[in-house]
């Protein structure tokens, strides 16, 4: 679609209102929650979006460009003829995108679900968050060049779990994860509350497939003491709110849990919201 002479992608399923908006997380793609689709798509009208600079959709203009995202999906969802209301699914950092569109225009939307999403004050919480952002910066910019990359074409290495499209998706990539600390501050800034609409936060649990060596398990526990409370925190955006837990899921917990994912969106499409 284009928007403002820009081309913007999103996936599509479905017929009928409310229209289920997915939100993708930092560095991946539409691609990503493809498989939920079907599903969704049976109820309602559902997409995935694109931001600019991911995916099939033309490069970022602004390294804050994930900013701007709610503006471009409000836009393409009006040229593409999905019109309000809207059930909108944030996961990690697509979360920020979701948030800053519902407090910009509250009366569009019926229902959020914030899937494991980013809190707008993390950088505060975690020790040494900043070396940890230019070292994880570092590792996105280096790694699908080089020795690396080779043996994932060799199929020595698994692949990353997004779809590779060029470089201009790493460089988004890239000013995400830089300057993740800023946008979650000024997220919180400009969507400090959901004020009434109902929503749910869904959340990984402690102990996940994703995590099999006990370095790994011990490494995770010490990130869900601090991740767990905030992710509590966030269901205090809104008046009508409610947390789950996805046992047995990871961070992409629409992977792990497919189930508990789409039933949290569903649930907002029959408007069986929190209350």
């Amino acid at each position: 679609m284009d928007v403002g002479g820009r081309m913007i992608h999103m996936l599509e399923a479905g017929r009928g209102s409310p229209t289920v908006v997915i939100v993708p997380a930092l560095g991946t793609t539409s691609i990503e929650y493809a498989p939920l689709l079907p599903v969704l798509g049976q109820e309602s009208s559902a997409v995935v979006f694109d931001r600019a600079g991911m995916g099939w959709s033309d490069p970022v203009r602004s390294p804050l460009a994930m900013l701007d995202a709610a503006a471009d999906l409000r836009k393409t969802l009006a040229l593409s003829g999905y019109g309000p209301p809207y059930v909108l699914v944030g996961h990690s950092m697509g979360g920020y995108v979701v948030r800053l569109f519902a407090a910009a225009h509250p009366g569009e939307v019926s229902g959020v679900v914030l899937v494991d999403s980013s809190h707008h004050d993390q950088a505060s919480r975690y020790p040494g968050y900043h070396l940890t952002t230019i070292r994880r910066a570092l590792t996105e910019r280096i790694t699908p060049y080089g020795l690396r990359r080779l043996a994932i074409e060799l199929g020595l290495l698994d692949s990353p779990g997004h779809l590779d499209l060029g470089d201009h998706q790493r460089l988004t990539t890239w000013w995400e994860q830089t300057l993740r600390a800023q946008i979650g501050t000024e997220t919180g800034r400009r969507a400090p509350t959901l004020g009434d609409i109902p929503l749910t936060v869904v959340t990984c649990s402690e102990y996940n497939e994703d995590n099999r060596t006990p370095e790994q398990v011990a490494s995770f526990s010490r990130h869900y003491r601090i991740w767990f409370p905030m992710q509590r925190e966030l269901t205090g955006l809104s008046t009508s709110s409610r947390h789950i837990v996805a046992e047995n899921a990871g961070h992409y917990v629409h992977r792990a849990r497919p189930d508990v994912v789409t039933k949290a969106i569903l649930e907002h499409v029959k408007g069986a919201g929190p209350l």
